[in-house]
């Protein structure tokens, strides 16, 4: 006797659904939102009953109003209100889902239980019918009699032509055919055989297709790991090859900003250089403009003198070096002006060249940093046919009938 904590809560007649309308029952149990039968069943104020799912997501499209309402009375909460989960009746659709399945969720049902819903156990492709345990023990033991997997496609396992069982294999075309089909029809003359031994052959093939594959898996995973190292390996390589241009153009950097500041500073001494006599020159000059103003304001003061009598006594005490238009002008200080006007520049032609030279520095150094690695070749792996020499630097064809010491190694590709 079941004993169970549902079965010792619920009445006892819930569970004759033999002896009931089972179509009811499951609607008493349904959800009103979803129509299935309740899942997680909760109880709102009003006392009506939801999945908790159902009502929550019913809920929430109501959040922007204000107010929850229970969609079966409408009877409005102005906050959302708890739920209770009503575990009686959660047991009770349950219980009912077990005895009586939802048609399309256990499968096929058995066809000739016509008062509640049984799971089938077998299908008769002769009846074309589905049994469930207990009819199944009556069912005829006769060998036209195939039993199968519960089934409802009754109609893939006969002949579209002959309405008759699918018990014959054609091999050459590979299709299930009935008795007709390979007796009279179209396979006629074909490699057929019935149904279970083309099977059985098909089933002692897989296998042996089965006791292949580890192998075959196992060869896989070896490529796979051999792939990986060498995935490593490319990526050890790049990482190296990458550190060293890193490092060779940081050099490179280095080099130039010392070649820079070394052609800044030239350029520098040179302006130097250059500027130095021309801003003494430019100092010696403003000094003989200043002089000059003096001069040419001291001879306007004579010009505005009205007394003749003081003009030609104020002459006759200036001397003659008023009368002299190039008065303060010096022959030296010309010709260095002349010379300074058409002298030299920074010299730009000496830059390029010592630029070019220490370019040239720096190349020769990266190409000394980057180096032709010797090629040293590996006897463990060599082919056969070649020789190898000493010293592991070169190689030449040594012929087919060849018998170096390192022929036998593990290593040594074959082809």
């Amino acid at each position: 006797e079941d004993r169970s904590p549902v079965r010792l809560l619920l009445p006892q007649r819930l569970f004759r659904v033999p002896a009931m309308a089972a179509a009811d029952l499951r609607d008493e149990l349904s959800c009103s939102i979803c129509l299935i039968l309740y899942t997680d069943p909760v109880t709102l104020p009003c006392g009506h009953n939801f999945c908790r799912g159902c009502i929550g997501a019913a809920w929430d499209s109501q959040g922007g109003s204000g107010a929850y309402s229970c969609p079966e009375c409408r009877e409005e909460y102005p906050e959302r209100p708890a739920l209770p989960r009503n575990r009686t009746l959660g047991n009770i659709a349950a219980r009912l889902l077990t005895i009586a399945p939802e048609p399309g969720e256990s499968g096929t049902l058995c066809t000739y239980c016509v008062h509640s819903p049984v799971p089938a156990a077998k299908s008769c492709l002769l009846c074309e019918a589905s049994l469930c345990d207990t009819h199944l023990l009556g069912h005829s033991q006769s060998e036209k009699h195939i039993l199968t997997a519960p089934t409802r496609s009754f109609g893939e396992r006969k002949c579209p032509r002959h309405d008759e069982l699918l018990n014959y294999y054609c091999h050459g075309e590979a299709v299930c055919v009935c008795l007709y089909c390979a007796g009279f029809g179209h396979h006629k003359g074909h490699n057929v055989e019935p149904l279970k031994e083309a099977f059985e052959k098909k089933n002692v093939q897989l296998k042996q297709i089965l006791k292949k594959l580890p192998i075959k898996r196992k060869e896989t995973e070896g490529q796979i790991q051999r792939l990986q190292e060498r995935r490593r390996e490319v990526a050890e390589v790049a990482a190296a090859g990458t550190e060293r241009v890193i490092a060779l153009f940081r050099g490179i950097r280095e080099e130039l900003e010392a070649i820079e500041k070394r052609l800044l500073s030239d350029i520098s001494r040179q302006k130097e250089e250059l500027s130095l006599p021309l801003t003494e020159l430019i100092q010696q000059l403003e000094i003989k403009r200043e002089n000059l103003s003096e001069r040419m304001q001291h001879i306007e003061e004579l010009c505005n003198m009205a007394d003749p009598f003081s003009l030609l006594k104020k002459l006759e005490s200036e001397g003659a070096d008023i009368w002299n238009a190039d008065w303060a002008d010096n022959g030296g200080r010309e010709t260095t002006y002349k010379k300074l006007c058409e002298g030299r520049d920074v010299d730009e032609v000496m830059i390029m060249v010592i630029l070019n030279r220490y370019l040239g520095d720096i190349v020769t150094s990266v190409k000394k940093g980057l180096g032709n690695e010797p090629v040293i070749m590996d006897t463990n792996t060599a082919h056969r046919d070649l020789a190898i020499t000493t010293d592991g630097k070169s190689a030449s064809y040594s012929g087919s009938n060849s018998n170096q010491s390192y022929y036998n190694k593990a290593q040594k590709f074959k082809k």
